[in-house]
């Protein structure tokens, strides 16, 4: 192995490059297989660098929900059976068709076995701005997935964990990617954060949304990075709603989010208590009132 490969003469900039692929692959055994089993460190020894640098692991079969979303996407609003459209997938789709019954058969009965989390995020001076970015880490346009859908922070949690944890994760690879390589991003930034104000059910996750209000210092677009995300901007509540079913291009949860957000904000306007908001994605009631079609 060529010693300029990886930058091994320096131990905190190899720590950097360690965790840097990590973030960009979404779990070790495939940075390790991206470099060939070349790297100069055993798994164990990856995993105290990954735990040093303080990054929450990735959660779920795959660092993100969009293979599932898109092809329900597809399966809802085409009039194509459940076979015909799995056998038109990539060889690079993943999930098995065995997983995607099972899901089916959650949605249709209005249930959910996974858990999620999601972030409505402010900056310091404007709750009704909204940071929003193009989604770029699986472009599917053979499943109606455009590349670059408008995106909020959003990803897989972990049962029984902290809402820190499952918070961190997503600002870890959502948000401040480069923060979390250069293992800067404070706890404070948490510390507004208690629950949820809102559970939406995203196919057969159950997605907690949380607002995180960001500190001025974080507050410039120039502070938002991720290998899943680009393009950050702070879009007007306003027009995220009122774009919704006027075909834009949105990530699937993106707008009932955003929904529930505006209407949290009325009621601490009008000083009402309230357990977190409640509700279901457009593609799960679709999925609900829908007769999908079975191959022969």
């Amino acid at each position: 192995m060529s010693e300029a490969k990886f930058p091994i003469n320096n131990e905190l900039e190899f720590n950097k490059f360690l965790v840097r692929e990590y973030l960009k692959h979404g779990s070790v055994d495939e940075v390790l297989r991206v470099h060939k089993f070349d790297l100069p460190l055993s798994y164990a020894s990856y995993q105290r660098i990954l735990d040093k640098w303080h990054i929450v692991k990735a959660a779920g079969p795959n660092s993100t929900l969009s293979e599932a979303i898109s092809f329900f996407s597809k399966l809802a609003y085409e009039n194509v059976p459940f076979e015909v459209l799995y056998k038109k997938m990539p060889p690079s789709f993943q999930t098995s068709a065995v997983t995607l019954y099972r899901i089916l058969a959650y949605m249709k009965e209005g249930l959910t076995r996974r858990v999620g989390a999601a972030l409505i995020i402010t900056p310091y001076n404007d709750s009704q701005k909204i940071l929003v970015a193009n989604d770029i880490s699986t472009p599917r346009l053979e499943l109606g997935k455009p590349y670059g859908a408008v995106s909020i922070p959003m990803g897989y949690a972990k049962k029984r964990e902290t809402w820190k944890n499952s918070v961190l994760r997503i600002l870890q690879h959502e948000v401040f990617t480069q923060k979390a390589i250069e293992n800067v991003i404070p706890d404070e930034l948490l510390g507004a954060i208690k629950t949820p104000f809102m559970y939406l059910d995203v196919v057969d996750v159950r997605v907690s949304v949380y607002h995180l209000q960001l500190p001025k210092s974080y507050s410039s677009l120039k502070s938002f990075s991720s290998f899943k995300l680009k393009d950050y901007r702070f879009e007007q509540l306003t027009n995220l709603v009122s774009n919704n079913a006027r075909g834009g291009n949105f990530r699937t949860g993106l707008v009932e989010a955003v929904t529930g957000y505006k209407k949290y904000l009325n009621l601490l306007t009008r000083n009402l208590a309230a357990n977190p908001l409640q509700q279901k994605s457009f593609l799960n009631r679709e999925i609900a009132t829908v007769e999908v079609e079975i191959e022969g």
